[in-house]
């Protein structure tokens, strides 16, 4: 299950650009008592119910949701868990879902929604836990009633509770060593002892458990009837059914859920006191990482959200217009990120507002400077950057967001939708961080005058820093200082000898939002088709917004050149990126991003309103065809993909599991080692050939969907051919990827640095007819629910573990993976192999309404309509990328699906995955550090891949 409570840490590793948006009705668009503001884009319907017991819920009726979905939020979470059983929100979530009084087979619920084209999950939050689930449309009664039940009647069985500490320590023991979740914890620790946010939270097997004077079970059936009160809860149903009709399936399900008048006690102790601000914190990293933090405690300001007060400020410090702290430290090439941004309740009854920067080598040495210019800057703002223009800005950027707001999927909408429902007052659950109604100076300064270095925590990250202390319960090592009046005073000296000025205004905002008329073509047409370039457009007949999804490919048989030349491109582009960022980031702001990479040739893509688009474009390549990197840059970029490919190793093991299967057969690849000495290698001067080979000879391919016409096409293919040259002779050419063999049995192994092991074990169909595509999707869809319940629920192997189908360009594939702590890979494999002995048995029983029922599971998600302009762009560009003109591989997939009887499914599985007849398995395994002296698994008369690239090489040779 996914938990944000812990989510909420990936902010202190990842720049989180500020993009809230401001409604643009002024009335609210329901009528509906209390009504509910919504996007002018938005046609569903809503409407809103408070039931007798207290428990308020918002219904949204969208005749063209393929699925339906619903969530239950219960405003109590981590933060209330008591302290002799720390982590018990969390465990009360996992025991949550195994049976019912109703429907008493721990199993059923899992099996229910798998049968039907369902998903269901819940996560664990400081002040909130969430429970949600997404399934068939004419299934959603039979759902609600069950979904329900766990909060009228659940039956916590006793003999699952080991099981279930188990499972919880799992999940510990796979963030462990992750420096995201360390870092959070890290900075929750050094709070106020007395707050409950200095607690763990998660829960481990040895917070959880019988303890003298604490029984677990007990503890938890009395937080359960304690805090699972309807008063407490919110809900949202998502479907195809009018409002009268989504408000009675919601009060037939959740109208006699029980209401205690629960209350949960205000926090009255403060998060920060006197000792834990002014202080220095140093952590030394699990991945190689340089990270400059300026933590500030703040009020809690939740309430002020149509000021904007925090959003304001953050958009001021996040600027790269030039003067601004952030484009100084990139022309210093200090930064590779900044980042400010707030969570207004990250800790209950206060907040936390951080800016973030990710350091470069040479920035380490000024990061003291870098701290000193960033309170120069925040006095600037304080004293000429409150100002009426730039609340104007932002409000407009807000108002063309929320004027065309994008949807999301049912199963997050209503995920969101009851989260928000605890936060923000009904009316405004849908644009509350979108508004920005008022310029109000007092709240910005409030905040402001908060943001001194008598209330900073300063962090320094980095492997260089000096440790003594150990944190418990996760791998982490740190120091602290306090933070002395002569380091600060020598720090904001150093921030004066820079001149800093606020940003200038942003020139791509959109101007034009005219919708272009509907081209009356169900599919892509050409607007282009000359001698060395080929253009594809699609005018979107289902979102009628003034966006566009674009994509230009200068394409080249770049995958023939040799590993320096493609190490070089790299390199290049990456470098390139960075001394675009501050154009990104006022383009990113104006609502359209852009991103140049390299695969076979010059990819450029944007996204977003399409306004400024050709002009963006031409910019960009522009840039690039006159770009010439400065050698200190090229030596900051190569360090930065050393970390990258470095870094890799350190990923949660089952993070690890895809990468290195597509990597095995993306041709050509090399091992990590050949990767490092090529890119130690590399100077300016590869990087200038390179250039100028990427910008010529080119074969251009466009592909555009959204709101174009076929002159616009035109017109931005003119003009991009004026800065990257086409070869008439050009053909297009893919990247090339191993051709399975039946038969043949791959191995590829490592030994890691992380205590857990992981193995992926797929097989790969030789047939690359749409026809084995089908199956192998059928079959993981069959297997999954199964395949979870026995090795992580009944045997507790691991919380990561699953059957997935594979993307093997044409060929059918599928896979089977976890990630364990209390296994080795050979361990893990011999469970796999049990499984599958047993599951043909399970299959061939199987009735034949059950096995009906998955398979429409699984067309109703291939049916399903995209959410959004860049999911329907996705759909083109997969069949686009393939030369597939007809652009109808979905559907013949869906076709191909619904021709599927159980008698093809069970030959499918005595050939393919029981006998291997024509399929290649391959097997991908890492080894924990707990498990250095086990054997490794071994497949029989597998090849063992020690050399990926030779490997490749010697495969090519045999075709």
């Amino acid at each position: 299950m996914r938990h944000s409570l812990y989510h909420i840490i990936l902010l202190s590793l990842t720049a989180v650009l500020f993009t809230a948006c401001q409604p643009a009705p002024d009335e609210p668009a329901q009528s509906d008592a209390p009504p509910i503001y919504v996007s002018p884009n938005d046609d569903r319907e809503y409407g809103v119910l408070e039931l007798e017991n207290g428990l308020q819920v918002i219904v949204v009726s969208d005749p063209e949701a393929d699925k339906a979905a619903a969530a239950m939020n219960v405003h109590v979470g981590s933060l209330q868990n008591p302290d002799e059983q720390l982590g018990l929100a969390h465990y009360l979530e996992h025991m949550l879902f195994l049976g019912t009084e109703q429907y008493p087979d721990p199993d059923e619920y899992g099996d229910f929604m798998s049968r039907h084209g369902g998903q269901h999950n819940a996560y664990t939050a400081d002040d909130h836990t969430n429970y949600m689930f997404e399934i068939n449309n004419d299934r959603l009664d039979e759902a609600l009633d069950r979904f329900a039940d766990f909060f009228k009647a659940p039956k916590f069985y006793p003999e699952y509770s080991e099981k279930e500490i188990n499972a919880v320590d799992s999940e510990w023991s796979m963030r462990r060593a992750s420096d995201g979740f360390i870092l959070f914890a890290l900075n929750n620790k050094k709070m106020n002892p007395e707050h409950p946010i200095a607690r763990f939270r998660i829960g481990n097997s040895e917070s959880l458990g019988d303890k003298e004077g604490s029984v677990l079970h007990e503890e938890m059936l009395a937080f359960y009837e304690k805090y699972y009160s309807a008063n407490l809860m919110t809900a949202s149903v998502v479907g195809n059914y009018s409002v009268e009709q989504l408000k009675e399936k919601a009060r037939a399900a959740f109208a006699d859920i029980p209401n205690h008048n629960a209350e949960v006690a205000e926090i009255e102790v403060p998060a920060v006191t006197g000792s834990e601000r002014k202080i220095q914190l140093f952590y030394k990293p699990q991945m190689e990482m340089r990270l400059l933090l300026l933590d500030f405690t703040i009020e809690n300001n939740l309430h002020e959200f149509r000021k904007k007060p925090n959003e304001y400020i953050a958009y001021l410090i996040n600027s790269e217009m030039p003067g601004t702290p952030a484009a100084y430290f990139r022309e210093q090439e200090w930064v590779d990120s900044i980042n400010a941004s707030a969570q207004e309740n990250a800790y209950g009854n206060a907040g936390r507002f951080r800016i973030q920067l990710e350091l470069t080598g040479q920035g380490m040495e000024h990061r003291e400077a870098m701290v000193g210019v960033l309170f120069e800057y925040i006095e600037k703002i304080r004293e000429e950057g409150v100002r009426t223009s730039y609340y104007e800005e932002i409000k407009q950027v807000l108002d063309n967001r929320f004027q065309f707001l994008e949807r999301s999927g049912a199963f997050d909408y209503a995920t969101s939708l009851a989260a928000s429902m605890q936060h923000y007052p009904l009316a405004h659950v849908i644009d509350a961080a979108y508004r920005f109604d008022e310029f109000n100076e007092e709240a910005i300064h409030r905040v402001l005058d908060q943001l001194t270095v008598d209330n900073l925590r300063v962090w320094f990250v980095s492997p260089e820093e000096e440790v003594d202390q150990e944190l418990h319960y996760f791998d982490g090592e740190y120091r602290i200082e306090p933070l002395q009046d002569s380091v600060i005073a020598n720090w904001l000296e150093q921030g004066r000898e820079v001149d800093v000025s606020l940003p200038s205004v942003n020139t791509l905002l959109p101007e034009d939002l005219a919708i272009r008329p509907i081209a009356g073509a169900e599919s892509p047409q050409k607007a282009v088709q000359k001698e060395g370039v080929t253009a594809w457009y699609q005018r979107s007949e289902r979102f009628h917004e003034p966006r566009a999804e674009v994509t230009l490919n200068f394409n080249q048989a770049h995958h023939e050149r040799d590993l320096r030349q493609r190490l070089a491109a790299s390199v290049l582009v990456e470098a390139f990126r960075l001394s675009q960022q501050a154009l990104a980031k006022e383009a990113s702001i104006a609502g359209v991003d852009f991103n140049l990479s390299v695969g076979n040739g010059l990819t450029l893509g944007m996204s977003g309103f399409n306004d400024k688009q050709p002009e963006l474009a031409q910019r960009v390549l522009a840039d690039f065809a006159s770009y010439e990197p400065s050698a200190s840059r090229v030596e900051q970029v190569k360090d930065r993909l050393r970390r990258s490919i470095e870094n890799q190793n350190r990923q949660f093991p089952v993070q690890q599991l895809g990468p290195r299967f597509g990597h095995l057969f993306s041709v050509p690849s090399a091992e990590d080692s050949e990767r490092l000495q090529t890119l130690r290698e590399l100077d300016v001067a590869d990087l200038i050939q390179v250039r100028d080979a990427l910008l010529a000879d080119n074969y251009l391919r466009a592909l555009v969907v959204g709101n174009y016409s076929a002159e616009d096409v035109e017109e931005l293919v003119a003009a991009v051919q004026q800065i990257v040259a086409t070869d008439a002779s050009a053909r297009y050419q893919r990247s090339p990827v191993l051709t399975p063999r039946a038969g043949q049995k791959l191995q590829w192994q490592r030994n890691l640095e992380l205590d857990d092991s992981a193995i992926l074990d797929a097989f790969i169909v030789e047939d690359t007819s749409v026809q084995s595509r089908a199956k192998t999707n059928l079959m993981a869809e069959l297997m999954h629910n199964r395949f979870f319940n026995q090795l992580r629920t009944e045997k507790q192997l691991g919380y990561a573990v699953g059957v997935t189908a594979l993307g093997a360009r044409e060929h059918g594939a599928m896979a089977f993976y976890i990630q364990s702590p209390v296994a080795s890979t050979a361990e893990l494999l011999e469970h796999f192999d049990d499984f599958r002995a047993d599951y043909l048995a399970y299959l061939e029983e199987m009735d034949d309404e059950a096995f009906v029922e998955a398979r429409e599971g699984l067309l109703v998600s291939l049916r399903e309509q995209p959410q959004n302009l860049r999911e329907e762009a996705a759909r083109i560009r997969a069949d686009w990328q393939r030369e597939n003109y007809s652009f109808d591989t979905r559907l013949r997939l869906q076709q191909a699906i619904e021709r599927l009887s159980k008698a093809d499914m069970v030959q499918f599985y005595q050939s393919e995955i029981q006998q291997q007849q024509n399929v290649m398995r391959v097997l991908i395994q890492l080894q924990g550090t707990r498990f250095s002296d086990a054997d490794w698994a071994e497949l029989e008369d597998a090849q063992v891949i020690e050399d990926i690239g030779n490997f490749q090489r010697q495969w090519l040779q045999q075709e």
